[in-house]
């Protein structure tokens, strides 16, 4: 399957408003409680699907935007099938403008292949916070093969590019080398705050429990931060703990 959809969000005496919507299954677009929220209406991402998601935030707008649940990716019912699913989600913010961008989280499910590919460029002058969070595989299961993308572009120039892979037939699975045996992970980008020095939480790695998170500067007034650990409230709380404008707001 391939489909498509897109987002441009305006704004009026500071108020933002979607002033186009387009999109087609398995993409539908709401607005609920000020936030901009992408509805799954069919199962997808399977194996094989190619699916584009476009937003373009106008100079001047605030929008904040995300999804109304997890997207799980499906492995797909046809075995020989073997082109990877793609996500490939485009994001344009104009002068002056901010875009908040927290989809709840993507699932990795046991035999699943998928791309997820984002990419944020901002204008000069332009803001963002971005948190992106992957599941490995449901409760009891492996996960599948999980390719992740993030690249963030301030006028012209990168500013963060991010990527990982993860899966048990990876190079390192399994070990320190990759995540280890955590089975949520987060990552996060902040643009436009003044960023102070870097941070590392590090438990102990023979705890069940344990949880790794590292907040470093890539700019005056740009962060990354990046956390492991064994499901999502942990990650969270670590989020959290280490962030220095204050926890995350959806958990």
């Amino acid at each position: 399957m391939r489909a498509s959809a897109s987002l441009t969000v305006d704004a009026i005496d500071g108020r933002a408003f979607a002033s186009d919507v387009r999109s087609e299954p398995p993409f539908a677009i709401r607005r609920a409680a000020g936030r901009f929220l992408v509805v799954g209406t069919a199962a997808a991402p399977v194996r094989g699907d190619v699916l584009e998601l476009s937003i373009d935030v106008a100079p001047g707008a605030v929008a904040d935007v995300g999804t109304v649940a997890a997207t799980m990716v499906w492995p797909g019912p046809d075995p020989t099938m073997s082109a990877p699913s793609r996500l490939t989600t485009t994001i344009r913010v104009g002068a002056g403008a901010h875009l908040t961008w927290r989809p709840e989280p993507t699932v990795s499910i046991e035999g699943s292949d998928h791309i997820a590919r984002t990419l944020i460029d901002l204008a000069e002058g332009a803001t963002c916070e971005v948190v992106e969070e992957y599941s490995l595989g449901r409760c009891g299961e492996v996960s599948g093969r999980l390719v992740t993308d993030l690249r963030v572009v301030r006028g012209g120039r990168p500013l963060v590019h991010h990527g990982e892979c993860f899966g048990p037939s990876e190079p390192g699975a399994g070990s320190v080398a990759g995540v280890a045996s955590a089975r949520h992970v987060l990552a996060a980008i902040f643009v436009g705050r003044p960023v102070e020095e870097s941070m590392v939480v590090l438990d102990d790695p023979t705890r069940p429990a344990s949880r790794s998170a590292a907040w470093f500067p890539v700019a005056v007034d740009a962060g990354v931060l990046l956390a492991v650990g064994p499901d999502r409230p942990s990650v969270v709380a670590v989020f959290a703990d280490i962030t220095p404008w204050g926890p995350c707001r959806r958990g």
